[in-house]
């Protein structure tokens, strides 16, 4: 997939490859955040500071997802204003998202 992509793509086409690569593995590693804190609130036994450390871990992996939409978002409207031909879209992510797992197996 990356090979075909690095030899018979344009920049833009690399570049929003690259893009929805980068947005499919912030929202995994946010994900596995909010599990990981979620499993330490439930561990804390009442531990102000592990319930403290628990909710920041959660706040932020959610504050993090949020940022790299809005990354995404701002990098989709600067391409649309610049006229750069900028084509990605959810069900293109969707697509890259499972030719990685069909590769990992």
């Amino acid at each position: 997939m990356l090979r075909e992509l690095l030899e018979n793509a344009s920049l833009v086409e690399v570049v929003a490859t690259f893009v929805a690569i980068a947005l499919i593995f912030a929202t995994i590693l946010s994900l596995i955040f909010i599990i990981v804190g979620g499993i330490t609130f439930i561990l804390s036994a009442g531990n102000e500071e592990k319930i403290r450390k628990a909710v920041h871990t959660i706040r932020y992996s959610i504050i993090g997802l949020f940022v790299s939409f809005i990354a995404y978002f701002i990098v989709s409207f600067l391409a649309r204003l610049l006229d750069i031909p900028f084509e990605l879209n959810f069900s293109t992510i969707i697509d890259i998202m499972g030719q990685i797992f069909d590769s990992m197996k």
